[in-house]
């Protein structure tokens, strides 16, 4: 290929500290400025943006070795080791195995009375404190029902007890995965603030992991729940089973990085809500009339398509994961573009969602976009949880445990946006509320008042 096959991009580099403040941005104005394919730098490192939907299957669906997790999942690996989010390969196969099966229809189904248990203690803790009336932030509100969630389901155990501990040290997590953060650029041996803060939050998830071990071996766990499917794993690269730090290494992949991207999810989703009141009782009228006010059974679902819309709506205008890395392993060509080797390219499912020429008036909070009479949405210009064979794994329990609770909220309370309050995006690795999302509780009527 000649030079004049780099795809097009900026001249000047974007700077560390401007992208990690406003990645989802840039990202869009870099395809709106350059197209499906545009070339840039983040300080030294050289990345290109990914946003056709016919080029991005080329990534996403490659089965040639041509990507690798790459030099972002570098910062997973600083808390989450060697787990299925961080590895590719033989390895990556195993995990993927032994955690599927935790992940079908078959398996969620029952568990929805588990998930509407923990929805009700929510609901509970609120009216504990007085709530009603009260400004609310629903982000560590919804982080703590994830964990809670992804405890009980896939493990068979009630962890709320340690939700107070675990949930706040995600935004740590978090700004220390991005590329360029301070937990990645210092030495290990170097001390310092940085390094005590990394260490005091690698031991609150390690703790959670060995809780998890602990209690299976004691005989407190069902023996068909997740920890014991990680146990009954071989190790491919050994022939002998998974070793204690792996199993800790998986645990903390499934229950940090599983709630963290539901919880912006469903914080998202009640905040679209809360800002759209109209959207809001056209949804309690049909929860309603399918429901009247208990909590939904699996069965439910289907007879709810308004709901199933909002919560589609809610995720491609927020969508939890908003872009999806890979570094190159040798040199490609995309789209007629050369893209060198080590590149790192991002697939971003927050650009595309954007794209006017996919979804008109693309800011829009339009739940009938998604209506049983509108076309479906092409392939790839709807992807809030990615594509391919390392599609999410708990993409199907997130959905899932959405609607079950957004269900149950707007039958039992009304939200309202706090007053003046700033909600902007933040995309770090995530796309969280870069300054929460307060809003005001109050309960419904019962419908026989109304």
């Amino acid at each position: 290929m000649r030079s004049s096959d780099t795809a097009p991009g900026p001249r000047l580099p974007i700077g560390v500290r401007r992208y990690r403040a406003d990645a989802a941005a840039i990202m869009r104005a870099l395809h709106h400025e350059y197209g499906d394919i545009a070339r840039f730098r983040v300080g030294p490192q050289l990345m290109h943006q990914i946003t056709g939907p016919a080029l991005i299957p080329q990534v996403l669906h490659d089965k040639t070795g041509a990507y690798r997790r790459g030099k972002v999942y570098g910062g997973f690996e600083l808390f989450f080791g060697k787990g299925s989010l961080t590895t590719d390969g033989d390895q990556w196969r195993t995990l993927r195995s032994a955690g599927q099966p935790f992940f079908r229809a078959g398996y969620l189904r029952p568990n929805v009375p588990t998930i509407a248990a923990v929805v009700q203690d929510m609901f509970q803790r609120w009216e504990d404190v007085g709530a009603q009336g009260e400004s609310v932030d629903m982000v560590p509100e919804m982080m703590r029902l994830a964990f809670e969630v992804v405890t009980r389901v896939l493990c068979g155990i009630d962890m709320s007890d340690r939700a107070t501990e675990v949930v706040p040290t995600i935004r740590d997590v978090l700004a220390a995965m991005f590329p360029g953060s301070p937990e990645q650029l210092i030495p290990a041996w170097v001390p310092g603030p940085v390094r005590r803060r990394l260490r005091a939050t690698q031991a609150v998830l390690d703790g959670v992991g060995n809780s998890l071990i602990a209690a299976h071996l004691e005989g407190g766990l069902p023996p068909d729940r997740l920890v014991g499917a990680l146990f009954d794993a071989i190790d491919p690269a050994t022939g002998a089973p998974l070793t204690r730090r792996q199993i800790i290494d998986e645990l903390k992949t499934y229950l940090l990085a599983g709630h963290e991207t539901t919880g912006c999810g469903l914080a998202w989703t009640l905040y679209e809500l809360a800002a759209h009141p109209a959207v809001a009782e056209r949804l309690a009228a049909d929860l309603d009339q399918v429901l009247d006010g208990r909590a939904p059974e699996a069965a439910d679902l289907p007879r709810l398509p308004y709901l199933s819309q909002v919560v589609d709506e809610a995720l491609r205008l927020h969508p939890p994961i908003p872009m999806f890395p890979r570094d190159t392993t040798r040199e490609i060509e995309v789209g007629g573009y050369r893209i060198p080797t080590a590149t790192t390219i991002f697939i971003s499912s927050h650009t595309v969602h954007h794209d006017p020429r996919h979804w008109p008036e693309p800011d829009t909070f339009d739940p009938d976009r998604f209506a049983p009479n509108r076309p479906k949405p092409l392939p790839y210009t709807y992807f809030p949880f990615g594509g391919g064979a390392r599609r999410c794994i708990g993409a199907p329990l997130a959905e899932l445990e959405i609607q079950v609770a957004v269900a149950m909220i707007v039958q039992r309370y009304r939200l309202t946006p706090r007053s003046g309050h700033a909600v902007q995006e933040h995309s770090l690795i995530s796309l969280r509320p870069r300054f929460g999302l307060p809003m005001t509780i109050t309960r419904r009527r019962a419908r026989a008042d109304r």
